[in-house]
């Protein structure tokens, strides 16, 4: 069995205005891939095997998760707000039995042996 990842990614909600490039708790444990928001607010949650990654020449991960496409950057724009107090509790809190994941380029091989559609 695959040991739990996580980290923290910023979304790209919108690729011209860098205020809605916010930070999301990214975590992969036991199949399920799951994004929450500066809020704990969950973004999305799926089963690995049901999710589609793919890359861009801009170094952009676009997963799409039940027909919705969410593009996931490493770091966000200067405008953008730092992870929350509660995300990165949250993150402290994983990372006591998660493998941490230092930027988005570590997440493809995580999410490709979880079983994510990597193309």
């Amino acid at each position: 069995m695959e040991p739990p990842y996580a980290g923290i990614v910023y979304w790209r909600r919108s690729l011209w205005n860098g205020m809605r490039c916010v930070p999301v708790l990214l975590t992969l444990d036991e199949g399920r891939l799951r994004a929450c928001d500066r809020h704990g607010a969950e973004v999305f949650a799926a089963l690995a095997g049901r999710v589609e990654a793919r890359g861009t020449i801009f170094g952009t991960m676009l997963l799409t998760v039940d027909g919705r496409r969410y593009a996931l950057v490493g770091e966000g724009a200067t405008v953008s707000p730092a992870p929350s107090a509660e995300q990165r509790r949250r993150l402290a809190e994983y990372m006591t039995r998660a493998e941490p994941v230092s930027d988005l380029a570590s997440w493809w091989e995580p999410l490709a042996r979880a079983g994510v559609a990597v193309r």
